[in-house]
């Protein structure tokens, strides 16, 4: 969860709720796996892009415009901001906008599979040929990044099964900042970085 709240919701429901209210098409989840599979390959995006970027995703032609579209804005442009200065520091503050475990188990282990593929998704785009000669290490977590992907989300509710899923999810989040770490040639973390987008 980044650092800042509204109405102590978290990233995960203002996200969903600001998508289930647009009339979204794609899950929320796959936006926040998008963003930063583009900002782990090495792309940056300005304010428009980016926003442009989340309307694409959620199949619209143009946002309906009312005070809660406004203030998911102001928060879409924090959450991006946010994840690219974490990303950049290599801030233990980063995680993934999943749903909490108030969700059912099959819930969260779909959404966890939809960040994946998002990931994966913005990945391929800005990292483009990099891939194919990324270190033997990065190809092996991509690999299991695509099985993760496919995850079956018929789970049951269990305590294995949960501690599984965050054993999952932590090694996702490792995952990322290693392969952020990869594509943007960073060997220690970064105090002063310029960001794109303010």
């Amino acid at each position: 969860m980044t650092d800042f709240n509204v109405e102590q919701e978290s990233d995960f429901d203002w996200l969903a709720n600001f998508y289930a209210s647009q009339g979204a098409i794609n899950h929320p989840c796959e936006l926040h796996g998008l963003l930063i599979g583009r900002l782990s390959g090495g792309e940056r995006l300005n304010a428009d892009e980016w926003l442009r970027l989340v309307v694409e995703h959620m199949g619209l032609e143009q946002l309906v415009q009312d005070d809660k579209s406004e203030r998911a804005l102001t928060n879409l442009v924090e959450l991006y901001t946010n994840n690219v200065q974490q990303l950049e520091e290599m801030a233990m503050g980063f995680s993934l906008v999943l749903p909490d475990d108030e969700f059912i188990l099959s819930q969260r282990v779909e959404a966890l599979g939809m960040w994946v593929r998002g990931f994966l998704e913005g990945l391929a785009l800005s990292a483009k040929g990099q891939l194919q000669t990324a270190e033997s290490d990065i190809q092996e977590l991509l690999r299991d990044l695509v099985a993760i992907s496919q995850i079956d989300d018929q789970a049951e509710d269990s305590e294995d099964a949960e501690k599984e899923i965050n054993e999952i999810i932590e090694y996702v989040r490792i995952g990322v900042v290693t392969v952020f770490s990869e594509f943007n040639g960073q060997e220690e973390p970064e105090d002063d970085q310029s960001k794109t987008l303010h």
